[in-house]
């Protein structure tokens, strides 16, 4: 018995790679095609009923795939499938033989030996049948009765994706307008949807828009869903820059260039604003005039304004000359440049802006600047103010900003309505709360596969109204009336232009074959069966491997019903990740203060119209509009969609187009997948390659020349504290090389503490400081690049083909 055992634990790690369906039926395939009319030989039975399995296992189990390992040797297949029956054979005999009990049938028989591969003989499938009666032959030639093969066709492929293309675009392809819209897969995302599969779900949709006015639900028909999703494209591009945040004459914008040190203005003024700002090139007509240009004579003019500007037009149609802005586009504009032109086009808008400078605009239009007093921040900026202390480019604080508009403005109304006590209530209550922690901003595309949004699942996918929350708020809405009919004017329709956008494709080859062995990997290997992850607490559910969280998307695995309920649900990512099982940094989920969470669903965001308790803000009386946001939750209407209370951490992302979406973790701490799936490999101070015109130096954007493509994320450069810009006091702990400095452990100790000195930043005065935004810099608070640190178990081989894999999403 002793022997036998250990011969289990020899093929458990010798047979790394080798998988199928759950059932041991390829999908696409048919148990029954059983050929009887004549006796089949050994060899003819295999490759009729075994054969389709082994061309699997060869998917890792050949020279230079990943179970090409002292131990996986032991079964080495080649790249003639004439030799499978052979090589079979002896494996089976170097194993010590056997039948029911062969280590070759047990150990790839049971999902729960932590096999890599999967499955591909399951008790009861006929694949295990079959491999029964074949073992019984070698081990008994004369038990070879072989009249009964069961013919086996090809499995499904293990490369596929569909880019994040929802289910609506598909269904209404052709079709007419009144074509039904069929079910949105993400509705069906509600508890006990795909229990007990390898795919785990714990972040459930919730229906928000049944008790609005019908203009306001949800569109029924494929004619209803163009027509918003066209119009949320024109709103996002052009219609929303009427009434954006800030606007500016075309003079204003041609003379930028003032605050830049130069001159006079440079031809390459276009190339180098978006350098500066990190505002980004798009694929549409753009213009603006350049000095001197008549755009009504010139088609808008000659010059190429970035994402999120846009020349308006006077009511008769001509263009004006004033420029507007998109809000949204500063934060979900982001670009990947090429020699062959922009990677990131119309149908793949939305890409979270890792370039975005809100520090070197808040420098360039800070009002110290028009006194003659030298600025090297951008705290005293509108654009400072609503991302709440911002200090590194690539960086938002969207969540504090919903913080700040909890004290700012009534739940109800919208209207500007500023409350101390609220403030009170919004502050984080301990050191482990922090209240203003900034983030990396995920791309538009993957909102086609999630139940809910938001790093940590806050809210369902249906709460469209807080699209607009940034969008439509301008000085002229704090009313609250003018805020809430722009937000219901556009809601709907700029969700179904981001439900409509696709990931960008790979813009390189790939390596097929490795491609198809990370496949297997990220689909089936179970990272908590490998000793490394021994102690590590395991997620809820699902079989251990990457798409237990990250959704299925693999043809092979997405029709199979031990992965995925149904086949719809392919590349859905539904699951929350509790602090303690993600290990990442804690503050982003932290900013979110109790009082926050309690409110939101009973707040306008929340849509409470269905709620008995509610009454119109236009109903009440002043009096009790002016006192309700501070009564208890029991006491306020409670809305169709509130914020996440439940598990409070953070939602696996789907993995379209992962590619182009470095760094990672829901801070951008992370600079390459590689790094993501190796913590050995993360810098703690970092720097991305920079690109300088004159005196104007930005990230360095190009696919080419500043993206590695075997990391898959930016190239980069660690540095050391006594390396970065500024003074050494403000870099570098004396104490703990490693540590936060002194300044900022005492930021660190009142962003944690009063959500009112959010904004507040603790400056290093050398002028030369201000590059320290070009650098990210994981010890200051909010910015640790711990966590995710299960994938260290994987090995070389094992982490470069799923890196291979995800390219291919």
């Amino acid at each position: 018995m002793i022997k036998l055992h250990i011969q289990f634990l020899i093929l458990a790690i010798l047979l790394q790679a080798c998988g199928g369906s759950s059932d041991g039926t390829p999908q696409g395939s048919s148990d029954g095609g059983v050929d009887s009319s004549q006796p089949q030989t050994a060899e003819q039975f295999f490759v009729s009923s075994l054969q389709s399995s082994m061309d699997f296992c060869r998917t890792c189990h050949i020279q230079g795939g990943v179970a090409d390992t002292d131990e996986g040797r032991r079964l080495q297949l080649s790249a003639d499938s004439g030799d499978d029956y052979l090589r079979l054979q002896q494996a089976w005999q170097a194993l010590g033989g056997g039948v029911a009990d062969s280590v070759l049938l047990r150990e790839v028989s049971d999902s729960g030996v932590g096999h890599s591969g999967g499955t591909p003989w399951p008790p009861a499938s006929a694949a295990y049948g079959a491999m029964l009666q074949l073992l019984a032959c070698w081990d008994r030639p004369d038990n070879c009765d072989f009249d009964a093969g069961v013919t086996v066709e090809p499995p499904l492929p293990l490369l596929g994706s569909s880019r994040a293309r929802h289910r609506y675009e598909v269904a209404c392809e052709g079709k007419p307008d009144s074509e039904p819209l069929p079910v949105d897969p993400r509705a069906t995302i509600v508890p006990g949807r795909n229990e007990g599969r390898a795919v785990y779900f714990n972040a459930w949709f919730e229906e928000c828009q049944a008790a609005l006015d019908e203009p306001e639900q949800n569109a029924k028909t494929c004619g209803e869903y163009r027509q918003r999703r066209d119009r949320g494209y024109f709103a996002l591009t052009e219609g929303l820059a009427e009434g954006g945040l800030s606007q500016m004459s075309v003079a204003e914008f041609n003379s930028a260039w003032q605050s830049w040190g130069l001159d006079s203005r440079p031809e390459n003024f276009d190339e180098m604003f978006t350098l500066r700002y990190g505002v980004n090139a798009v694929d549409y007509h753009n213009p603006y005039p350049l000095p001197g240009e008549d755009p009504n004579t010139s088609n808008g003019g000659s010059g190429r304004l970035p994402a999120g500007y846009r020349l308006l037009k006077n009511s008769d149609g001509s263009w004006s000359n004033s420029i507007g802005t998109v809000a949204c586009f500063q934060c979900h504009g982001g670009q990947v440049e090429s020699p062959d032109g922009l990677l990131i086009k119309r149908e793949s808008f939305g890409l979270g802006n890792a370039n975005i400078d809100f520090i070197m605009m808040g420098a360039d239009n800070s009002p110290l600047r028009d006194l003659g007093i030298p600025v090297n921040t951008g705290n005293l900026s509108m654009e400072a103010l609503l991302n709440l202390g911002v200090k590194q480019r690539g960086h938002n604080n969207a969540v504090g900003a919903f913080e700040l508009l909890a004290m700012l403005l009534d739940n109800d109304t919208l209207g500007l309505a500023p409350n101390p006590l609220k403030a009170t209530l919004s502050q984080g209550p301990d050191l482990d709360h922090p209240t203003a922690q900034a983030q990396d901003t995920p791309p538009w595309w993957n909102y086609s596969h999630r139940a809910r949004k938001f790093f940590d699942a806050g809210q369902s996918v249906d709460a469209t109204r807080i699209v607009m929350a940034a969008g439509s708020l301008t000085p002229e809405t704090f009313d609250g009336v003018t805020y809430r009919h722009v937000v219901e004017a556009h809601d709907q329709d700029v969700s179904a232009y981001i439900l409509s956008t696709v990931s960008p494709a790979w813009p390189a080859g790939i390596d097929q074959a490795l491609a198809e062995q990370g496949a297997v990997l990220f689909h089936t290997k179970d990272l908590w069966a490998e000793e490394g992850n021994s102690a590590a607490p395991r997620p809820e559910g699902g079989n251990g491997s990457c798409a237990s969280c990250h959704g299925a998307y693999s043809p092979r695995y997405v029709n199979d019903p031990a992965f995925l309920e149904d086949p719809a649900l392919e590349g859905m990512a539904a699951h929350i990740s509790p602090l303690a099982t993600i290990g990442t940094d804690s503050a982003r989920a932290d900013n979110l203060s109790p009082y926050l969470r309690e409110i939101f669903g009973s707040s306008y965001w929340g849509s409470p119209e269905g709620s008995a308790l509610y009454v119109p803000p236009e109903e009440k009386d002043p009096v009790t509009e002016a006192a309700d946001d501070n009564f208890p939750a029991a006491m306020r209407p409670q809305g169709a969609c509130g914020w996440e209370q439940g598990v409070i951490g953070y939602q696996a992302p789907p993995l379209y187009g992962v590619w182009a979406t470095a760094p990672y973790l829901h801070n951008g701490s992370v600079p390459t997948v590689e790094a993501l799936l190796d913590s050995s490999k993360r810098p703690a101070i970092w720097q991305r390659q920079l690109r300088t015109l004159g005196p104007v130096t930005g990230f360095d954007q190009d696919f080419a020349s500043a993206y590695d493509p075997q990391a898959l994320g930016w190239k980069h450069s660690a540095l050391r504290c006594d390396e970065m810009p500024g003074s050494a006091e403000y870099n570098c702990n004396p104490i703990d090389a490693s540590g936060p400095s002194f300044m900022q452990m005492v930021e660190g100790f009142l962003k944690s503490n009063f959500n009112w000195l959010a904004p507040v930043s603790i400056e290093d005065p050398t002028p030369e400081a201000v590059d320290k935004r070009l650098i990210f810099d994981s010890r200051m608070l909010g910015n640790s690049n711990a966590g995710h640190v299960f994938s260290d178990v994987l090995s070389e081989a094992e982490r470069r083909a799923i890196i291979e894999y995800l390219k291919t999403l």
